[in-house]
This record gives structure tokens, sequence and C-alpha cells, in this order.
């Protein structure tokens, strides 16, 4: 047996299950509840950097829903990762990366919170990525970059999705 699947979170899927328990999130939240469920029957392990707690609070989101989050995070199974030097080495290197190569990505960079989250991801072995982030105006989105992060690290970046389809016989 391989253990519970690693999922990285990125700040915004913590913003829109909170968003979703009060009813005011706009996305199908059944994956990122599939995983809380997992996780809930440790089967997953929910990785995500110390920067969402400071991305998710400047998200305007009400007092009990920041209390639900952290709540959340002291829980075992959720991985805290402080960023270290590896991580800001790599997020520079991926930053590095796509600003060499910008013309290729519509000239768009990848924002230093977004690297530190793919780096955190790569370094602690996510088996997914989970995020909303397809793309802006600006920056570059998360999802396209699914594949070959940097152009060498594997990382597979998705929206959370449902993996086990559940059979109706009403």
């Amino acid at each position: 047996m391989s253990g519970p699947n690693r999922y990285y979170w990125d700040s915004c899927v913590f913003i829109d299950w909170i968003k979703g328990e009060s009813g005011s999130s706009l996305r199908d939240l059944s994956g990122t509840r599939e995983v809380i469920e997992l996780f809930e029957k440790n089967q997953a392990v929910i990785i995500t950097s110390t920067i969402t707690i400071t991305e998710v609070t400047e998200a305007k989101i009400e007092p009990w829903g920041i209390k639900m989050f952290e709540d959340l995070l002291k829980r075992p199974g959720i991985q805290r990762v402080a960023v270290d030097v590896r991580i800001a080495k790599l997020a520079r290197e991926l930053r590095d990366h796509y600003s060499r190569n910008s013309e290729e990505f519509g000239r768009k960079t990848l924002t230093p919170p977004d690297a530190i989250h793919l780096a955190t991801a790569i370094l602690y072995k996510a088996d997914e990525m989970h995020t909303f982030d397809k793309s802006n105006k600006k920056h570059l989105g998360l999802i396209p970059l699914s594949g070959k992060v940097g152009g060498m690290y594997p990382l597979v970046i998705c929206e959370p999705k449902v993996k086990q389809g559940s059979l109706d016989f009403s």
C-alpha cells in the first residue's frame, strides 16, 4: 500500500471551499468536497504553503470562515509548509524559466506566490496540485503549466475533481 494521496491545495481552493460552505461559491465544489471526505477518512493528505494563510485572510472571508479555515489547518493530515531556502530557490528558478520564455507564454509571468506554491508542491511530492487558476490577463495561470513545470518538474495541476462516480439506485 502506497499510503494516502497527497494533494497540494492552492489558496483559491481553500477560499472557494469556505465560500461554498456559505453558499456563495459559483463553482462546482464536488471535487473539493470529495478530497475533504478522503482527508477525513485519512485517505488523503492536504499540503499547502504557509503563505496560504495570508492569501486566504486577505480574500474578504467572514470571521466564521477564517475560523473554519484555521481549525482545518490545525488538524493532522494537513501539511503546512513554511518557505525555506530550498523552496525559495526553486520558486526563483521557476520564475526565471517562465520569464526567459515569456514569448512562449504570451508575455505572461509567474507571480511570486504562485512560484512558491509550485515549488512547494514539487518538493513535497504532491500527487496533484489543485487550483482553479486557469489564467488571467497579466500572469500565467497554473493549470496550463500541468505536466512538466519549468520544463523539467513533473506535476499534475488541475481543479479538484471527483474521482469516483456514485450510483443512484432510486
